[in-house]
């Protein structure tokens, strides 16, 4: 059996945490990064904090994992990437905490790719990157991206230069191939 070399050896990846985040687009980002070799430093409001998911009741799902870092703690001048997972109430919070909106304009700034699914776009929208720019979501929110400034476009995954956007968890194969291919090829 061949073993296929890992593509993101050597990339280091923030992956934001929040209570509230949903479990699917936080776990499938932290795992398909870290087989492909990159460093994935999660990352919330609280360094050394086990953030909860989601679940049926928006806070009460299962536990995301430990955060390595507060994200004021993030260089975006050492990251490759930045991952900004969906949800509800994990994006409303981060959608309000300063830091988080400050990682991603300056990830933005220096055209490090930034990929965000579901409600993770509230982010950007408080961010203030997406005028102009192609972005995807799920359409209860595609007011707020157009509102934005965004084109809004009704496609399961979309990338405009170093921006990713995807609808929801069912198409994270779909979101995750275009993200390593992004990395991989900055």
């Amino acid at each position: 059996m061949a073993c296929v070399p890992p593509r993101l050896k050597g990339k280091k990846i923030a992956l934001l945490a929040a209570t509230g985040i949903y479990e699917h687009e936080f776990w499938v980002p932290y795992y398909r990064l870290r087989e492909e070799g990159a460093n994935v430093i999660v990352c919330g409001p609280q360094k050394d904090t086990v953030y909860r998911g989601e679940g049926r009741h928006g806070k009460d799902g299962l536990d995301l994992a430990r955060t390595d870092a507060a994200i004021d703690e993030m260089n975006a001048d050492e990251l490759d990437a930045l991952i900004v997972p969906g949800g509800i109430h994990g994006p409303m919070a981060l959608r309000r905490h300063e830091p988080a909106l400050a990682l991603v304009r300056a990830m933005d700034e220096r055209k490090k790719i930034i990929a965000s699914i579901c409600h993770g776009p509230w982010v950007l929208v408080s961010a203030d990157i997406l005028r102009g720019r192609r972005a995807t979501s799920p359409r209860d929110i595609e007011i707020d991206l157009r509102n934005a400034g965004a084109e809004w476009v009704n496609e399961q995954v979309v990338r405009d230069g170093n921006l990713i956007t995807g609808v929801y968890y069912g198409y994270l194969p779909q979101f995750m191939r275009v993200v390593i291919d992004a990395i991989e090829g900055q």
